[in-house]
Parts: C-alpha cells; sequence; structure tokens
C-alpha cells in the first residue's frame, strides 16, 4: 500500500522499512516495494552481547548477517540495510540508554564503516551530526571510503574465522580490486594471505590504503598487523 502511494506521488521517493531482521527468504518480496530494509534488530554502540539487552545486535554478530545477505542477495538499487551508524554524540535522547558519546573504540568505529561500506549498506547517521567531533566527520566524509560504498559490485566475504574476516569487491569501473581485512578476535594479530586465497589474480599489486589515503607500494601479498578489533581498507591495481 505504501509502495502504491508513493508511485503515485510522481516523486522519486525511497522507502526504508524497519520490520527488525528481515528473513532472508522475503528478499524477493520485500525488495517488489521497498529500496532499504533493516537486516538486524536494533544496532547499537557495542561489540559483543549487551547485558539485559538481549534484542539488541552487537557489531561482531553484524558480520555473519552482512556476509549472508551479501552472498544471498545483491541488486543494483536494492539495499539491504545494517542498520544506523551510532557514531559520535548520541543524544539528547538515544533511543536506548542514557546520552553518551559512542561506547565503540575509534577501532571499532573504523572497523563498522568498512564493513558498512564494503557491504554496501546505507550509511544513515545515528548521532547528533551537529556537535560531531572532528574524528567522526573524518569516518563520515572519506571520499574514497565512500566510493566503496557508493560504486562497487561483486561484494562478498571470502575469509571467515573466528579472528578474522576479509571481504573483497570490485569497483564499478573493473580497474581493479577492493580489499577490507578485519581482526575480530580480542587480540593483536598479523594477517597473511597470497592473492590466490583471496580469488584474485595471483599479480603483483599497487596498494592504496583509503582510509590513510595513502599508497603503499607494489605486494605480492597481503598482510597486515592489526590491533583487537580494528581493519584496514585496501584498493588494489
Amino acid at each position: 500500500m505504501l509502495h502504491a502511494a508513493l508511485e503515485k506521488s510522481g516523486r522519486h521517493i525511497v522507502l526504508s522499512l524497519s520490520p527488525g531482521p528481515t528473513a532472508l527468504d522475503k528478499a524477493e518480496e520485500v525488495s517488489k516495494s521497498a529500496e532499504m530494509w533493516r537486516i538486524s534488530d536494533d544496532f547499537w554502540d557495542h561489540w559483543g552481547p549487551w547485558q539485559g539487552h538481549d534484542w539488541s545486535q552487537g557489531l561482531r554478530a553484524q558480520f555473519d548477517t552482512a556476509a549472508r545477505w551479501a552472498a544471498t542477495f545483491a541488486r543494483t538499487g536494492r539495499w539491504p540495510d545494517a542498520d544506523m551508524l551510532p557514531l559520535g554524540r548520541l543524544g539528547p535522547h538515544p533511543g536506548e540508554g542514557q546520552a553518551r558519546d559512542t561506547l565503540f573504540s575509534r577501532d571499532e568505529q573504523r572497523t563498522m564503516m568498512t564493513l558498512w561500506s564494503i557491504f554496501r549498506s546505507p550509511l544513515v547517521m545515528g548521532g547528533d551530526l551537529q556537535s560531531s567531533d572532528e574524528w567522526t566527520t573524518s569516518l563520515l566524509t572519506n571520499p574514497e571510503v565512500i566510493a566503496v560504498d557508493q560504486h562497487s559490485r561483486d561484494n562478498h566475504r571470502v575469509i571467515a574465522d573466528d579472528n578474522v574476516a576479509v571481504w573483497t569487491a570490485r569497483p564499478d569501473s573493473g580497474n581493479g580490486y577492493y580489499v577490507a581485512v578485519f581482526n575480530i578476535g580480542d587480540d593483536e594479530r598479523v594477517i597473511g594471505y597470497n592473492w590466490k586465497q583471496l580469488g584474485l589474480p595471483e599479480n603483483s599489486f599497487t596498494v592504496r590504503d583509503l582510509w590513510d589515503a595513502k599508497d603503499l607500494g607494489k605486494a605480492s601479498s597481503l598482510k597486515a598487523t592489526l590491533r583487537p578489533h580494528a581493519s584496514v581498507l585496501y584498493r588494489l591495481q
């Protein structure tokens, strides 16, 4: 009914649904009417389970949720939504808990933005935008990271275990690859794979760190040392 009403308006309007965790087997049905739909319970600023809030999705759990959707549903103009980004100041009246600065560490904040971007989730700010500090603003305005969210394809997870997740994607241009590497464990970790293990050609790629806007030179394999819950986002060419 909502979809039909919006169609009759004659305007370009995005319909975003928030039914809680949309069932994967309803993807085709919901995509016929809406451009965006929530894929999880309410998402808040905690890594693992939130004591007393069993319904609240933490960042660690969102990795598996996003991967299932990426493997099952990918369509231009239809966006599974990993929920709003609880960044910066959560107030004056957050939907859950007292007004606060986000409880995510800086590493976790960057990891969240990296996962949302490589998954191509809508990027919806969930904090008080007017009180954003320089760090929060930098997360929301990095043009090379936003390009991954807005202009990539073939986005999917290629490595998954209890401590490491790796995703790859291709720029819309087809020139090169994006690689997102996550330490989802609780200890610092050296992460290394050859390109073939990630489903990429066995080339020597020029690597660019998109968060730091820094060229790292050529590499014939992936190697990154990451703090707990930290990540990197590379473009390979």
